[in-house]
């Protein structure tokens, strides 16, 4: 691809990244170690972390963006309880077809509720989650995942996520980037995010 064109996206993701801090209220968050809703956390790179969010959780939540929200983020649900909604429109006083958490669900069933959550948080019927193996995560037996969905601007999106459930709770982390471009640069950083967490809480 030409490569004045590749510069100018770099200079337009650049551009989104300062309104949208400008705007949202965004926080750096240095490339140390970090506690964040209920992980410690080695990141390598650094990220920004929203201050406020327009969805929810039944656990504590944060979002961090590395070059903007409309091009990558990671996404952490530190401890959803038994019965417990896992995302949710923030200021929705019901859980939406039952979509919540239950202890004892498999990893295909979770894998399943996180399909049904972001089809409703992204209106769409496009998001599938596959390729789900057996992993180490949080300092406990888990599981890993691949996703693929498409949000209402109609851009292919790529995600990767780890989950466990400890002690009744279910612990996530999720990463998410335009497919083509934001996705595979960032994929090494959330990873390492991914692989050195820590459920603290």
């Amino acid at each position: 691809m030409n490569r004045f064109i590749l510069s100018l996206r770099r200079v337009a993701a650049l551009a989104i990244l300062v309104v949208l801090t400008a705007c949202t209220a965004y926080s750096l968050v240095p490339a140390a170690t970090t506690d964040v809703a209920n992980f410690r956390v080695e990141n390598d790179i650094a990220w920004n972390k929203a201050n406020k969010l327009r969805v929810e959780s039944a656990a504590p939540l944060a979002y961090w963006t590395a070059d903007g929200p409309a091009l990558n983020y990671i996404l952490f649900v530190g401890g959803v309880k038994d019965g417990g909604y896992v995302l949710r429109q923030m200021g929705t006083t019901e859980t939406v077809n039952n979509l919540v958490f239950r202890n004892g669900m498999s990893a295909t069933e979770i894998v399943e509720l996180w399909e049904a959550s972001m089809t409703k948080m992204n209106t769409t019927s496009i998001a599938k989650g596959s390729n789900i193996q057996p992993a180490d995560f949080g300092g406990t037996a888990g599981f890993k995942f691949d996703f693929q969905y498409v949000a209402k601007d109609e851009v292919d999106r790529s995600g990767v996520g780890y989950a466990a459930v400890k002690d009744g709770k279910l612990y996530l982390i999720f990463f998410s980037g335009t497919k083509l471009h934001h996705f595979p640069m960032r994929r090494a950083s959330a990873l390492r995010i991914m692989e050195s967490a820590k459920i603290t809480g």
